[in-house]
């Protein structure tokens, strides 16, 4: 069976993609790359300015200690059929810094796959997207409406539930504007989800969709396309002032 690689960032979510890859493709290598913070830190500070990261800052720190603790619940109950336990013990596992190197890049070449798999990296450079024929991102957002982060939280923003999905795309050099492979919608229970429910519900339902388009890829009968009735825009970490406006919407819809 030809190989697939998967580029990942640790998590619940992105054990959840590579098990179920792994149930169904011969995977053989999965690359961790660490965490962004001080890059994204920095590049969030060029670009917006003090004022809008210090209220990120803020609200990032109260996602962690309540939003998190109060989601975990319904988190659990979402994955519990699914396995979400870390894979390396079973796969072929490397951590790495970044995954924008020499080093990586020989190992994928080293792997000779017929596509790979990203889920929660930094930005691919162009050097790294030429050592397979085909990367493949899982990204929470229906593009090219909500490309960057937090693709369901902006879509309730907008008061367009009707948007909070998922979307299996093929990476080009831009953020989240390659060719559209799949792209599913999520129900939106204005009851019990929030901030941290949206995302694994949209990663739940991208596997089916990552599955086909694996499939796909390995058989070379894919069919990107394009979306010309959505406007693209690109989105960045929510603030308080944000979140506020998020619940009220959220509450809106019951």
């Amino acid at each position: 069976m030809t190989p697939i690689v998967v580029l990942a960032s640790r998590s619940r979510t992105s054990y959840t993609l590579i098990n179920h890859l792994a149930a169904n493709f011969n995977v053989a290598l999965v690359v961790f790359e660490a965490s962004q913070n001080r890059k994204i830190l920095r590049y969030r500070l060029k670009t917006l300015g003090w004022g809008q990261v210090a209220n990120q800052l803020a609200f990032s720190v109260y996602d962690r200690i309540v939003i998190r603790r109060r989601s975990r619940p319904l988190i659990d109950a979402l994955l519990a059929d699914y396995d979400d336990s870390p894979p390396d013990e079973r796969l072929p596992c490397v951590d790495v810094e970044k995954v924008n190197t020499a080093a990586v890049r020989e190992l994928i070449t080293a792997a000779a796959p017929g596509c790979v798999v990203v889920s929660g990296t930094g930005i691919l450079g162009k050097k790294l997207l030429a050592t397979a024929p085909i990367f493949i991102n899982v990204h929470v957002g229906i593009t090219p409406r909500y490309r960057g982060v937090h693709g369901g939280f902006w879509a309730i923003i907008e008061n367009r539930p009707d948007l909070v999905g998922v979307t299996v795309h093929q990476i080009d050099p831009g953020v989240d504007t390659g060719a559209i492979i799949a792209q599913a919608t999520v129900p939106v229970d204005p009851a019990t989800d929030t901030f941290r429910t949206l995302p694994v519900k949209q990663y739940i339902a991208a596997l089916p969709l990552m599955q086909h388009a694996v499939t796909d890829a390995l058989n070379g009968s894919l069919h990107p396309h394009t979306r010309d009735d959505l406007d693209s825009k690109q989105w960045y970490s929510p603030t308080f002032t944000d979140y506020a406006v998020f619940l009220r919407h959220l509450r809106a819809l019951k």
